[in-house]
């Protein structure tokens, strides 16, 4: 039995949390955070508004201590020189909590997204008791740190977490009932969110430049994610995901997969599926390093799993013609050397002439936990932005 570090008893202490802003002064103060800055008649031509509200509002957040002037800047919107403001990113911040079986990764982040804070913990089984005590120990430990916490975010898979039994998802492990109890004990809003929903959101807001609204995102490993923003919000179906992909056909004479479907993304590149193809392997690594040494059959098992993501990112392009598709988790190393098969993939699906922006980008487990917290910035942000 793992040992919890306390009995669940409410935080101590809690600091004040984010401010309950007018809906539209927090959307005032999200366009000034996430464009590293704004003048005033930008943030009033982004939002509609007139001169002497947007003072208003203006005001409003320097009272509450969310921005400070940051002096006069040529701007290209207007070709003039304008009085910027700037969200201040050291007054609060979000910790995130990245659930794995063996693990408990926890990053704490400022108004930057910059990571700030963290801790992992080993745990010996995945229970919910111990998961909220080291949460609240970490809530604890964070404030005596200096950080003011405003939201927490437990993240993980929803149908099976990295690492644990078939069917243990994370809302198995922390229900609603759980989530609840934890907001009242530890005195900040806390979201229990799918891990890919909570990457979703965070890759969002760094990648998504002036113009752009929507991005997809695949994220391959033994399973497979998917998460979806159109007009800059996340997209979530009646089951608090964006659906299920892992299945979509993308080979016409691929292999089947446990559930009888031949050629699916899931039978083509999921990391289960690509170790369980090439004899004597334990693992991706293994698959990888047989591949560099020249072994055939894992060239050729790479290759196809590659030609697999470019046929999902085409499939993708076609049916939501989102800015940008971001493909992560293990598809940096899958892809390492065979761009050439995944456009081969892609070219066989994808119909538009023009040509698709398809980012690939690394994460490791601490990025995960980032990621929670991003989430729970995210979340806190646009609570009130209507």
């Amino acid at each position: 039995m793992t040992s919890a570090p306390d009995d669940l008893t409410a935080a101590p202490g809690a600091d004040p949390g984010w401010p309950r802003l007018h809906p539209t002064t927090q959307s005032a103060y999200n366009r000034i955070l996430w464009n590293g800055g704004l003048s005033k008649s930008e943030v009033a031509k982004k939002l509609g508004l007139s001169r002497t509200r947007m003072t208003a509002i203006a005001r409003d957040l320097e009272a509450a201590g969310l921005i400070v002037e940051g002096g006069r800047e040529q701007r290209a919107s207007t070709g003039r020189p304008a009085d910027m403001l700037l969200a201040r990113t050291d007054l609060f911040h979000f910790l995130g909590v990245h659930v794995r079986a063996d693990e408990l990764v926890v990053a704490g982040i400022d108004l930057a997204n910059t990571v700030v804070w963290e801790r992992r913990q080993p745990v010996g089984e995945l229970d919910t008791s111990v998961i909220g005590a080291h949460c609240r120990k970490w809530l604890v430990e964070a404030k005596a740190d200096g950080l003011r916490v405003a939201a927490l975010a437990v993240c993980g898979s929803t149908e099976r977490i990295d690492g644990a039994a078939e069917g243990m998802g994370l809302h198995a492990v922390v229900p609603e009932v759980v989530r609840l109890e934890w907001e009242e004990l530890f005195g900040v809003p806390v979201w229990v969110e799918d891990d890919v929903v909570a990457l979703t959101a965070f890759e969002q807001w760094p990648r998504l430049a002036e113009g752009q609204d929507s991005m997809a995102l695949i994220s391959l490993g033994r399973d497979i994610g998917f998460g979806l923003v159109a007009d800059r919000k996340i997209i979530l179906g009646a089951h608090r995901r964006a659906g299920r992909f892992s299945h979509v056909r993308v080979a016409s004479d691929g292999a089947r997969c446990p559930l009888g479907h031949r050629g699916c993304l899931w039978a083509e590149s999921s990391v289960t599926s690509i170790v369980q193809d090439v004899t004597g392997a334990r693992s991706l690594a293994d698959v990888l390093a047989r591949a560099q040494a020249g072994e055939q059959a894992a060239r050729e098992r790479l290759a196809r799993a590659a030609r697999g993501i470019g046929a999902a990112a085409g499939h993708v392009l076609n049916l939501l013609d989102p800015d940008k598709v971001i493909l992560t988790g293990d598809s940096p190393s899958i892809l390492d050397s065979r761009d050439g098969d995944f456009e081969e993939g892609l070219r066989g699906v994808y119909l538009a002439p023009e040509p698709p922006i398809v980012e690939v980008t690394v994460f490791d487990f601490l990025e995960w936990a980032r990621a929670a917290a991003g989430l729970a910035l995210y979340r806190r942000l646009a609570e009130y932005d209507r």
